[in-house]
């Protein structure tokens, strides 16, 4: 067949896609990563019906992802290795959070209707914690060894122990890793999602990290004078009022306090971010769901792809200027900021 036009290709791979994401939520992708097998099999390993099993093996073999020969349905190495980790991201989990955004799309719908964006609350709910799996891996590889790393003074003081915020730490992976890598240093996670919190507390305790703790606290709230550093880990773009979050950093930090903040490397015009192969997922799913939350309860509707040319100037706006910025390898700029006229 000839090359299909651009439109009919992306619905292609849609399906493709789609039929993926259900195979990571009914545990038929783990059955054929495990090993493969029969459409029976397959069936019996997943917890599902088995002609549903043949005909989802089927797809998969027509969208490139398995191979079949003789009633065994096995998995395609080149295409489906990568699952098995080694990517910056969860890639599992980015497969299957594709269902949840597909549930959304009416909502989106309604909120380009009337530009009222999504609230953290109700997108909570239908992503659950999809979106801190999609992210653990990139915080194990490159989170101690390259953001913190790439800020000498910062691991300085880390090491020394200092007192450290994060806003939005979801179920706080990030500061898990950070607070068992430096025991000297206290840290403080702000959400204000109570669930979230209590899930975050219990996993800190689990670990046995005294010297982290999470709180529920909205971002412009923070506690004066009371940090020596204060991060926002890929998050930023989702606050709605990033004005007042600023103004409370600026108020929270010590004298020379540090503010840390990472953010999409993209450029933000979307012809340069054209030729970058993870462009259209950053563009995409900030319509889905970044710049939707950053639009709720009137907000300014900052999105994913905001950072790289506003960044600076938003910074500078509230009394910021940028340090230091150090370019990661999973696509992320950290920069550190501090409070103007400070060294």
């Amino acid at each position: 067949m000839a090359d299909l036009p651009l439109v009919l290709s992306d619905v292609a791979r849609w399906y493709a896609a789609t039929t993926l994401a259900l195979g990571e939520r009914t545990g038929l992708l783990g059955a054929l990563l495990d090993g493969g097998g029969s459409a029976a099999q397959l069936a019996t390993t997943a917890g599902v019906d088995a002609h549903n099993a043949m005909v989802w093996a089927d797809a998969m073999v027509v969208a490139g992802y398995a191979r079949a020969k003789d009633g065994q349905y096995l998995a395609d190495e080149d295409a489906l290795g990568i699952l098995r980790g080694g990517a910056p991201f969860d890639l599992r989990a980015v497969v299957e959070i594709l269902a949840p955004l597909g549930a959304l799309l009416p909502r989106v719908e309604q909120a380009m209707r009337d530009g009222a964006g999504i609230t953290s609350v109700e997108l909570q709910a239908s992503l659950g914690a999809l979106p801190e799996r999609i992210n653990r891996p990139m915080y194990a590889a490159h989170l101690l060894d390259g953001w913190i790393a790439g800020h000498p003074e910062l691991q300085a003081g880390l090491t020394a122990g200092i007192d450290v915020a994060e806003i939005g730490p979801g179920g706080g992976e990030a500061l898990r890793l950070l607070a068992a890598a430096f025991p000297a240093s206290r840290f403080t996670g702000y959400d204000l999602d109570p669930l979230q919190v209590a899930r975050a507390n219990a996993a800190a305790t689990g670990a046995g990290l005294a010297n982290l703790r999470f709180e529920v606290r909205d971002a412009a709230r923070l506690p004066a004078g009371a940090f020596d550093l204060v991060c926002v880990f890929d998050a930023l773009h989702h606050f709605g009022q990033p004005a007042a979050a600023l103004a409370a950093v600026r108020a929270a930090l010590r004298d020379g306090g540090s503010f840390l903040v990472a953010e999409s490397s993209l450029s933000g015009d979307p012809t340069t971010d054209a030729a970058d192969p993870m462009g259209i997922l950053m563009y995409g799913s900030d319509l889905l769901y970044c710049f939707q939350e950053s639009k709720a309860d009137g907000g300014v509707g900052l999105g994913a792809t905001w950072a790289g040319d506003g960044l600076e100037g938003l910074l500078a706006e509230h009394g910021f200027g940028i340090a230091a910025t150090h370019v990661s390898d999973a696509g992320y700029a950290v920069v550190r900021a501090v409070p103007t006229g400070s060294a």
